[in-house]
């Protein structure tokens, strides 16, 4: 599997609203697009930031993505942003089966001493313990070895105030309607 996200900062005059319409005018062009798994529309009010998260498959479904018109609409209407992609060390869903409203997302650099196999246990049992929570929906363990970073990205039906985060980067995304388990998904 592979995450894949994309940021854009929106100009002035596109509202959120307008946000909101781009969303419900494109959600349904995703339905049965090969490889993808699931794709959350994040959006920061704070920044004025529309940042879709995407988990596929596999890579061949992701690079497929970047090169068809899906991808062009958003090159034609906001620029070619640049795209960020981890593989993903860890996956499950959490006991919420409600949407998603939150998307948290922690960033930590690994540390060049710092052994692998011992940070993946330690992340694994890290994850394994998150998925308890009963506000969560979804939780993910990403590793962008170009960066050496690792993330984890926790999705919430109900933000838990409890939880803390001792991560070096933070960012927190309102996650739009639209976000669903695609049909057709590889």
């Amino acid at each position: 599997m592979l995450a894949m996200q994309y940021t854009v900062r929106l100009p002035s005059e596109y509202d959120a609203q307008m946000v909101n319409d781009r969303v419900s005018m494109r959600g349904p062009m995703f339905d049965g697009c090969p490889g993808l798994a699931h794709k959350f529309y994040l959006y920061d009010r704070e920044e004025h930031v529309y940042a879709p998260f995407y988990i596929w498959e596999n890579s061949q479904a992701a690079q497929n993505f970047l090169m068809n018109t899906l991808f062009e609409d958003v090159v034609e209407d906001f620029g070619r942003p640049r795209v960020r992609s981890w593989q993903i060390l860890n996956f499950g869903y959490g006991r919420s089966t409600i949407a998603p409203k939150k998307m948290l997302s922690e960033v930590d650099k690994v540390c060049e001493k710092q052994n692998l196999t011992t940070l993946k246990t330690h992340e694994q049992a890290n994850h394994l313990k998150m998925l308890k929570n009963d506000d969560l929906f979804a939780h993910m363990v990403l590793l962008d070895p170009d960066r050496w970073e690792i993330s984890r990205v926790s999705l919430w039906s109900r933000r838990d105030e409890t939880y803390k985060t001792r991560a070096d980067c933070v960012s927190e995304y309102e996650v739009l309607e639209e976000n669903r388990s695609m049909s057709g998904a590889a």
